[in-house]
């Protein structure tokens, strides 16, 4: 036996686990199971595939079972506008280059499972908004399993990127936005304010990218952070930024003498070195330093993007690929080594980041589609300092990361309930000066407070 067949035998426990908590539930089975994609994809694809199928099958059963499109607001129906668009592009695009079908429902379905529990979830909760307080249970514990299962990770197989927790079994860049998403819920359910042990929730949360040797969330991690605390707040205490500002970048010096690829030494625990770190970033995402101020265009995924965008702007004549695509199979089923990366002017596959992937498989039409999508999808967010924040997030991954939020389905359900949790806390109040009553929660009894 293997060290990662033992891991994901781990795996398998917490999953009987937290199904037999919540068996009750099937919203919340459905929720579940897409955190557990890295569990059906590590016994093969005669597994995946099924489950991938039956994914979108249940959401749309659930979907129809509550009637989740009924009493939609303007909004919510700008969002399901776009998406049908979206999804006859999506389809179209699949179709006319070649692509089979099961290749562009499994892809298609990473789409159709989120966007089926944003309308089940929000349809339920305008009916009774104390519905929502078990599903944030349920997030928390599924990020509280995402840190076991890292911790797990290393005792078995060790710092590996491959590997995380239960969501992913092969690419680490989960283990990137996980932490941030779960940052952002623990800021909404603590409407704004951290306790001491909250910073130890924080730091646990990290301990997913340190698993996984992932370089970026040390970078944006602080930012974020430091959105949530400073930005999105209308009123700022001293206490508040004399107490926690010093924090934010002691996470980032502690993620660079953490992560061997951020300092001179390539060691855990290496040296700091600020010059280093900056250049290596700039390297990483855009093929220059200080020294060179010049965008390699196709080279990091920042230069991938320019290079998509400079194609665009010069104005030069798109051939019928560059506007539908070349097709899914060309981003989603070559590897490293089969990928051609002449073809499209990139160094190699992992310069792509996710506008790219839309442009291979969808092409500007899908580009546009997507765009307009994210748009939709945060014009759901009520409170317009969170929708800046979360548009900064989304629009780093789209254009300058992997594009995961999007095409993850554990990750795109946990943005969509943010967008709905946080909805819930503007409605109660939390950002306006008044009197509030909150719902039933089952942590806490009837209560009015001042804000």
């Amino acid at each position: 036996m293997t060290k990662e067949s033992i891991y994901w035998y781990f795996v398998i426990l917490t999953f009987l686990y937290i199904i037999y908590k919540n068996y009750n539930s099937v919203i919340k089975v459905l929720i579940i199971l897409c955190f557990y994609s890295g569990l059906a994809s590590f016994f093969g694809k005669g597994i995946e595939n099924p489950y991938k199928i039956v994914l979108v099958l249940l959401s749309v059963y659930i979907l129809i079972k509550n009637n989740g499109l009924a009493g939609l607001r303007n909004r919510e129906g700008f969002l399901l506008i776009i998406f049908i668009l979206f999804s006859v592009s999506f389809i179209y695009s699949g179709f006319i280059n070649g692509d089979y079908f099961t290749l562009i429902f499994s892809q298609y379905g990473k789409y159709v499972t989120p966007i089926c529990l944003f309308f089940t979830i929000n349809r339920l909760q305008n009916k009774n908004p104390a519905f929502l307080y078990g599903f944030r249970d349920l997030f928390f514990s599924l990020f509280a399993i995402q840190i076991l299962l890292s911790a797990v990770k290393i005792l078995i197989i060790g710092l590996v990127e491959h590997t995380v927790g239960s969501v992913a079994n092969s690419g680490g860049g989960l283990a990137t936005i996980l932490p941030v998403l779960g940052f952002a819920l623990l800021w909404l359910n603590n409407k704004g304010e951290l306790k001491r042990k909250d910073w130890i929730y924080i730091f646990l949360l990290l301990f997913i990218g340190f698993a996984s040797l992932k370089r970026a969330i040390w970078f944006i991690m602080p930012v974020f952070i430091f959105l949530f605390l400073y930005y999105v707040p209308k009123k700022l205490s001293i206490s508040k930024v004399l107490y926690f500002l010093p924090l934010i970048p002691l996470i980032f010096y502690i993620g660079v003498r953490l992560n061997p690829t951020l300092n001179e030494e390539g060691q855990l625990w290496g040296s700091y070195n600020q010059q280093y770190v900056l250049d290596y970033g700039q390297k990483y995402s855009f093929g220059k330093t200080s020294q060179s101020s010049e965008i390699q265009l196709g080279e990091g995924r920042g230069g991938a993007t320019v290079l998509l965008f400079e194609k665009l702007i010069k104005g030069t004549t798109l051939s019928s690929n560059d506007i539908w695509g070349f097709g899914l199979k060309e981003i989603y089923i070559t590897n490293y080594e089969e990928f051609d990366y002449d073809k499209y002017g990139v160094t190699s596959k992992g310069s792509v980041s996710g506008i790219f992937q839309t442009y291979i498989a969808t092409g500007y039409v899908g580009i546009l589609l997507t765009i307009l999508l994210i748009i939709s999808v945060l014009g759901n967010i009520k409170e317009s300092r969170i929708r800046f924040v979360m548009a900064l997030l989304i629009f780093w991954d789209y254009l300058f990361y992997s594009g995961l939020i999007l095409r993850t389905q554990a990750l795109f359900i946990s943005f969509f309930f943010i967008i709905i949790y946080s909805n819930l806390q503007y409605n109660l109040g939390l950002y306006r000066k008044r009197s509030i009553t909150y719902p039933y929660d089952k942590n806490r009894h009837l209560q009015t407070r001042k804000v």
